[in-house]
């Protein structure tokens, strides 16, 4: 599992409104909680970064869940601000925390484009690509210095709505980047994921990210 947590890394409902996951959400993050960041770093060196994390208490209004296997969850907590904060887990316990900000959406005319990107696009598997004036290199899946490899594949399931219930899922073909920002000795992610929610529905996501700890996060 090292990969996946290189890769990805609350309040009870009442007792009259069970949420619908069996699982407890950390950090008493919940859907329609804010959580605020702490911005000092980008307002400090603007152009080391591809991003910045949306300032102010952002609103929750959608939580997703995805289950990794043997314990580890992937917990995402989608913001106003076309961004999620994503929490990694395992056993319950915390192991990484990352905020990403959503860059760019793209459109396949076609299931069959789409199916295209997934199989071929440098996108979704390639060591080394460019993307919004920087060059970013894949995270995992290095063994034998593979040029391209393939998604890695997941389901998440969405809940919104309070008290909280299931309102979607999909499944995502994904690849992390990353490159190093080297004024402030941190690094940069980007994930890449193909989400797929139907025969009819489905689109392709650039997020770029970083790493967080709970000093960098304001909950209420």
């Amino acid at each position: 599992m090292g990969w996946l947590d290189g890769l990805f890394g609350g309040k009870k409902t009442p007792a009259s409104a069970p949420a619908p996951f069996a699982h407890e959400l950390p950090l008493g993050l919940r859907i329609n909680g804010r959580v605020a960041f702490d911005t000092m770093m980008f307002r400090a060196h603007p152009q080391a970064w591809s991003v910045q994390l949306p300032e102010g208490h952002q609103g929750i209004p959608c939580y997703g869940h995805i289950d990794l296997g043997g314990g580890h969850d992937l917990h995402r907590f989608y913001l106003d601000e076309d961004g999620y904060l994503q929490i990694s887990t395992a056993s319950g316990q915390i192991e990484g925390i990352k905020a990403f900000v959503f860059l760019e959406t793209v459109n396949p005319a076609s299931q069959a484009e789409f199916k295209r990107f997934i199989s071929e696009h440098r996108h979704l598997g390639a060591a080394q690509i460019d993307y919004a004036g920087r060059t970013w290199y894949r995270e995992f899946g290095n063994e034998g210095a593979a040029e391209k490899v393939p998604p890695v594949v997941y389901d998440e399931v969405l809940y919104r709505h309070d008290p909280p219930r299931k309102d979607d899922d999909l499944t995502h073909y994904a690849m992390l980047y990353r490159r190093d920002v080297v004024e402030l000795d941190r690094e940069e992610f980007l994930l890449v994921t193909a989400e797929d929610y139907g025969p009819n529905e489905f689109c392709v996501t650039y997020a770029i990210g970083l790493d967080l700890t709970t000093a960098d996060l304001d909950i209420t």
